[in-house]
């Protein structure tokens, strides 16, 4: 399975048309059965790296999965401020005094919280138009029913100056140096009339009905109908730009004949603005998005098919690059379930029919094919993958039903991998951490032998041979931790061992992690309402961030410096 480009528009228009006849129904468009990701945030890196400048302190950055590429977040720091959105305003806040400098109002689609990527002196402020949900349920989004905005930001004077609006969803986004790809997801924008149960006849003969006149709408339906559409403004001028014909690719072979929506990938230079995102585009849907220092990976199910799709751009100086495609029986957790080595891309999925987990490793530099080079399969027969992580060649693989195997995968030799062994514990790890040589940081649930949740669990594992646990700490009163769903939120400082894990009581749990233990420290909460979704090191201290505002202790004692609260 491969991408080709269109020979001009009209084939384009016809194509889309007839896939469009096809998936309509009496009430729009029929949403597919076919698998997606388990709804997961993003995140999580192999360790934090400082990004100090020579004027700032030593400082942690967002928990990302590939170092050197950064992710959207709902905080970010230079080591000099810090930068959230809260109260409908982008609040910065100075790491010396620890006081907000700058309140910048937002258009009214920011009075949630919004990601951020900054660089240097600007930043982009994301907003997918679902507040309430960042990633909305796979299928046909209906024309209207999303807006995708993005701000472009000045922080040193702070004010807009300039901004990007969709009709659409921003799947996920990454940055490079100062350049960002923001991955977008639409759909045709068709209206439907709805349906008028208060015409004569029967309901049936009213759907048929609907379904014929709905068809005749799509096939009558203009080419701007199904190109992705969106709006720059600065300086005031808004100017609409919509993806050429030229750079939007189709499966080849046919087999998502059916398929209706456009993934688009936009190139915005933080240190140049918008220009004219210099769009590329595919016909499929998607909703995860991998990136390294070459390549962007942008995956998703095949319509009404237990596969996931997966299509490789490479990235450089300009605009993406339509590089490969492939696919893989089976349904990914989330971005964790890929990673790039080598020239050699391993995806780990569980095929629900067959109920067992695989680790497929493709070639990724093997021409326009991704093609499957070997695989490991037989991984948690009966039961589901809840956790992956990938490090140079080795893999980690935790599955559960009932008790939890963590699998150590060696990946030395893709075309052979093989797995060093298992470790079989009650409850499971939802995310998985390298925190030193040969150590994995487990966080999770406990269970009992039912697979009953009992409370958070976190372990620690010796992973140089077959695994072993060093250690264990169980938090029974603690129902779970944000980390298990928003690995974001997860915070690891490796200087000290200093670990973060904002849990679901609205706290920040502290702990220690070296060497072979883990040792439970305290934890810190903020005044009234506040749950602690962030937290960061910047020199000596902890900054921990809710919806509120920003409290600061010290890092060795969690003695309390200040709290500043968003809201005047």
């Amino acid at each position: 399975m491969r991408l080709v480009s269109y020979s001009g528009c009209d084939e384009l228009l016809e194509s889309l048309r007839a896939s469009a006849a096809a998936r309509v129904g009496p009430f729009g468009f029929d949403p597919g059965y076919g698998l997606f990701s388990r709804d997961m945030a993003e995140a999580a890196g192999p360790a934090q790296k400082s990004l100090a400048t020579a004027n700032a302190a030593p400082h942690s950055g967002t928990n990302v999965h590939e170092a050197g590429v950064d992710e959207p977040d709902l905080v970010k720091t230079d080591g000099s401020r810090v930068y959230t959105v809260a109260e409908g305003r982008l609040q910065i806040v100075d790491a010396a005094t620890r006081k907000v400098v700058h309140r910048l109002k937002l258009p009214e689609e920011f009075q949630g919280s919004a990601d951020l990527l900054i660089s240097g002196d600007r930043a982009l402020v994301m907003q997918t138009g679902f507040p309430y949900l960042a990633r909305p349920a796979a299928g046909i989004m209906p024309a209207g029913s999303g807006a995708l905005n993005v701000l472009y930001v000045d922080l040193a004077e702070p004010k807009i100056l300039g901004r990007l609006k969709a009709e659409g969803t921003l799947v996920d986004a990454r940055q490079v140096g100062s350049v960002a790809r923001l991955v977008m997801r639409t759909s045709p924008d068709i209206d439907f009339p709805d349906l008028d149960w208060g015409l004569p006849g029967k309901p049936e003969r009213k759907e048929k009905q609907a379904e014929k006149r709905n068809r005749a709408l799509v096939r009558k339906a203009p080419l701007e109908a199904f190109q992705p559409r969106y709006d720059i403004t600065v300086d005031g001028r808004r100017t609409t730009h919509r993806v050429p014909c030229e750079r939007i690719s189709h499966p080849q072979d046919g087999a998502d004949s059916k398929e209706i929506n456009m993934l688009t990938v936009l190139t915005v230079d933080l240190t140049r603005g918008f220009g004219d995102g210099t769009p590329v585009s595919v016909v499929a849907d998607g909703d995860t998005v991998y990136g390294t220092g070459r390549s962007l990976y942008v995956t998703g199910s095949a319509w009404q098919r237990p596969v996931t799709r997966i299509h490789r751009f490479e990235v450089g100086d300009g605009p993406p690059r339509y590089a490969a495609s492939g696919q893989v029986r089976g349904r990914l957790l989330n971005q964790y379930s890929m990673s790039e080595h080598e020239g050699h891309l391993r995806v780990a999925v569980t095929d629900d029919d067959e109920k067992v987990s695989t680790v497929h490793v493709l070639d990724a530099d093997g021409g326009p094919l991704l093609r499957e080079v070997g695989s490991l399969t037989g991984l948690g027969r009966g039961e589901q993958i809840y956790a992956v992580r990938f490090a140079g060649t080795r893999g980690y693989v935790v599955t559960f039903r009932q008790v939890d195997p963590l699998y150590v995968l060696d990946l030395s030799h893709p075309r052979r991998p093989r797995s060093l062994g298992e470790l079989k514990i009650t409850g499971y790890s939802a995310y998985l951490h390298p925190t030193a040589a040969g150590r994995l940081l487990g966080v999770g649930r406990e269970a009992n032998a039912k697979g009953q949740a009992l409370g958070a669990q976190i372990s620690l594992f010796d992973v140089t041979g077959a695994p072993r646990r060093l250690s264990r700490l169980h938090l029974p009163k603690i129902y779970d931790t944000q980390v298990a769903y928003d690995q974001h939120a997860f915070l690891h400082w490796p200087r000290t061992g200093l670990t973060v894990l904002p849990d679901t009581n609205g706290k920040a749990l502290v702990l220690t992690v070296k060497d072979d233990s883990i040792t439970r420290r305290g934890s810190v909460g903020h005044p009234g309402d506040g749950h602690i979704q962030r937290s960061l090191v910047i020199g000596d201290a902890l900054w921990t961030i809710s919806h509120a505002g920003v409290k600061v202790n010290d890092a060795a004692t969690l003695t309390q410096r200040s709290w500043t609260p968003w809201r005047r």
